[in-house]
């Protein structure tokens, strides 16, 4: 056999001289190195701009003081090790992003942290134009600010964001994007938004998410703004919103939401936490003539917000906004809302069409105001709903398309809708502001109180991760009872001991009077994360963030409960 063959050969099986995907880079590497584990190279562009198709390059722990171009399609980048290394853009105004992806595919970032943009335009992660495949996850984004003065004037002018996607491509979408179980914190934003979806963007994920302390919205699916040339073309959609938390959103110039859809269509909005923002989320349409179309808003908590739980329809339709068209509010738990007491109470209707609000949970606050509407809402089904307020039935107050009723029979007589509603405490397991835990218990009358015709999706869950109808009809609000969890096969019982703080970041208590024999702590795949004995007090600092169940053992007997990792 000729010499330069057989070399050939043995290079290519042996997966010797052509296979190389893992390259490095280390503050205390070289560019004058060969990317390799034992000679790094020390720049993140540089390393990136050597990259071979679908090569992956290792960041090493460390702060690197750069602004990042993605150079090619095929490319991964992602921390070394568990402890992030951190871009550091301060000072450096070379582009308005931290991290730059533009008309790229097949492109992942992974497990980085950013931080330090202080400029107007600040950008954390800026995706634009056209693009395939593209994953942010396990990222920290913080202090991305539009100006170094905390006490500067907001204006349109002046704008910054976490994680910003324009699909601004006439024909060409972006496509399958992911943005996965990110922490984006402490940002003054201006007039935007944290993490934002915008333009020609078709098929996409916002998923596992813990967005707070923002001076604005939190998360944004957004439509007609001229984001694409093509109008048709210019709308975020059939995407899916699951399972972020959002809180402490909130601004002091415009009332902003933990999630806000803004001309998007066809969108899933489930299983999130959304509370202590300005709305616990809105559906809108800012752009007089379009509309908003096909959202589903189910199985999500919205507690403690400023105005309201949820906001839905044009504010100004049609003089000065579009509509709201063919959405859904359902299986939701809305949790003393209107902490600022606008008059809003837990829900607030402008204009939409054929919109349906059913099996859900309306707590009021002490001021019990359960809604105010305004304009119309044609073809409105409002029905199936379990409501309560401190001052009772005859205390609950509504603001309907400009008339007053005080009391709960009066709003379903007066409004024609409601038939099929109860007014009654849901019984939750904790209804307290301060640590609020949303499973019902067993004498709860929101048991299947829900509409008996409902079916669930076939990837629905209930907020819980648990099966979203047991008995036969689907229960009101977020949690669907049930003695079977996290299908491990075993009958426990839904924990009604109170666990706090929760969300938490260090530690978790569990407040049952008696020590716990045992737990075991599961990521929302089922997969066990913890367990250990005879703790009451338990340490979750080295679990990421987001959303766990806990299986723990009282006396020979099991409960389980949700807990959210900040």
């Amino acid at each position: 056999m000729n010499r330069k063959i057989t070399i050939l050969l043995f290079c290519v099986l042996s997966n010797f001289c052509f296979a190389q995907t893992n390259y490095y880079v280390a503050v205390t590497g070289s560019n004058t190195n060969s990317g390799t584990l034992a000679s790094p190279w020390k720049t993140i562009q540089y390393g990136l701009n050597q990259l071979p198709a679908n090569g992956v390059l290792n960041v090493f722990p460390g702060t690197y003081l750069e602004k990042i171009l993605i150079p090619n399609n095929n490319i991964t980048l992602k921390n070394y090790s568990a402890t992030l290394p951190v871009i550091d853009a301060g000072g450096i105004k070379t582009q308005n992003a931290i991290l730059a992806i533009n008309n790229k595919s097949n492109v992942t970032i992974d497990g980085i942290e950013l931080q330090n943009n202080i400029q107007n335009d600040a950008q954390g992660i800026l995706v634009e134009g056209s693009g395939a495949n593209i994953t942010i996850k396990n990222c920290k984004i913080h202090d991305i600010h539009f100006s170094s003065n905390v006490n500067a004037a907001v204006n349109e002018t002046v704008n910054a964001q976490g994680i910003i996607v324009f699909g601004t491509n006439g024909t060409t979408a972006i496509t399958n994007l992911k943005i996965q179980n990110n922490e984006l914190y402490n940002c003054r934003l201006g007039y935007s938004e944290g993490i934002a979806v915008n333009g020609n963007v078709n098929g996409f994920e916002v998923t596992n998410n813990n967005v707070y302390n923002l001076t604005n919205i939190g998360i944004d699916l957004i439509g007609h703004e001229g984001t694409c040339p093509t109008p048709a073309n210019d709308q975020a959609r059939n995407g899916l919103v699951k399972n972020n938390i959002t809180h402490n959103c909130i601004a002091v110039y415009s009332t902003s939401g933990g999630i806000y859809i803004d001309g998007g269509k066809n969108i899933i909005v489930e299983n999130n936490t959304s509370y202590h923002n300005g709305y616990g989320i809105e559906v809108g349409c800012e752009k007089k003539g379009e509309t908003t179309d096909g959202i589903i808003i189910r199985n999500n908590v919205f507690y403690d917000n400023q105005i309201c739980a949820a906001a839905i329809g044009g504010f100004d339709y049609p003089s000065g906004s579009g509509k709201v068209i063919n959405s859904s509010f359902r299986n939701n738990t809305c949790l003393q809302n209107d902490y600022s007491n606008s008059g809003n109470g837990e829900l607030y209707l402008s204009y939409s069409e054929n919109s349906t609000i059913e099996n859900n949970i309306f707590y009021t606050r002490t001021q019990n105001i359960l809604a105010y509407a305004e304009l119309t809402q044609p073809g409105l089904i409002f029905n199936y709903n379990t409501f309560f307020c401190p001052a009772g039935a005859a205390g609950l107050t509504t603001d309907w398309n400009g008339k007053y009723y005080t009391g709960y029979t009066p709003f379903v007589t007066g409004t024609s809708t409601n038939a099929n509603s109860i007014f009654a405490n849901p019984q939750l397991t904790n209804a307290a502001i301060a640590n609020p835990d949303f499973h019902i218990l067993t004498t709860s009358p929101g048991k299947n109180a829900g509409n008996p015709a409902y079916i669930a999706a076939n990837t629905e869950t209930d907020y819980y991760n648990e099966a979203r109808i047991e008995g036969g009809r689907i229960d009101c609000g977020a949690d669907e009872f049930t003695i079977t969890t996290l299908g491990l096969g075993d009958k426990i019982e839904i924990s009604t001991f109170n666990i706090y703080p929760n969300p938490a970041t260090n530690f978790i208590n569990i407040d049952s009077g008696m020590k716990a024999d045992k737990y075991e702590i599961f990521n929302i795949s089922g997969q066990k994360v913890m367990e250990g004995f005879d703790e009451n007090k338990i340490n979750i600092s080295e679990l990421t963030s987001g959303m766990y169940f806990i299986k723990f053992e009282i006396e020979s007997k099991s409960y389980a409960s949700k807990i959210i990792k900040k």
